[in-house]
């Protein structure tokens, strides 16, 4: 039987300011229950681990940057993009935690490459779900310090680049992967095998809206 293809995995959702709360409190496990989502084992979140740790609440990470950029925002403006890198399944299979370490500080390095490392507020990886994989929050402040996700993240050609750029990179430390499909994922319609979405907020947290 022929062995199944391992691809890299990058996904990007964008985010206005609301979901910042509900998003930090999945991502850094602040809670002792998931009830959306019983694939996490809480057994298992202790070997969940950072490569950037957030110094603060999301929301003030992403205003401190903001304001610090001197970006002008609009209502609709995308605050802060919920980045998601994994691979394939079987590309985790009798890897050592060290090896999946190298595997995501490798994914951390492409990404302050793309979006500039002082963007970046947060890297963390789960350990505690099916498929290890990582959360990544930056805020799309472009170097000329414009706040545009468009810009940064581009539209489907661009984002088809992005991903023959991902898989170059990261296939130079891991010969294994092949390149997986491009998507731009939208917090409505994002699906991504073995990664469920986080509990919503509680009861009177405002939602925001894309």
């Amino acid at each position: 039987m022929a062995q199944k293809a391992q691809h890299a995995i990058l996904r990007f959702v964008k985010h206005k300011a609301g979901p910042a709360g509900a998003l930090e409190a999945h991502h850094e496990r602040t809670k002792e229950k998931y009830a959306s989502n019983p694939d996490i084992d809480i057994s298992k979140s202790k070997d969940n681990f950072h490569i950037i740790q957030p110094t603060q609440k999301y929301r003030k990470e992403i205003d401190t940057r903001i304001k610090a950029a001197g970006c002008r925002t609009r209502k609709d403006s995308t605050m802060f993009v919920d980045t998601l890198i994994t691979a394939s399944p079987e590309f985790f299979t009798g890897r050592s935690k060290k090896e999946v370490q190298a595997y995501f500080t490798e994914a951390v390095a492409f990404m302050e490459k793309k979006v500039g490392r002082g963007n970046i507020f947060s890297a963390v990886v789960h350990m505690d779900e099916k498929t290890p994989h990582l959360h990544l929050c930056f805020t799309p402040i472009t170097k000329d310090g414009r706040l545009s996700a468009k810009e940064i993240l581009g539209n489907r050609a661009q984002l088809s680049q992005w991903q023959d750029e991902f898989h170059a990179y990261m296939k130079k430390a891991f010969p294994v992967l092949k390149r997986g499909e491009s998507a731009l994922v939208t917090k409505r319609n994002m699906a991504v095998q073995a990664v469920r979405r986080p509990d919503p907020p509680a009861a009177g947290h405002r939602k925001g809206g894309i």
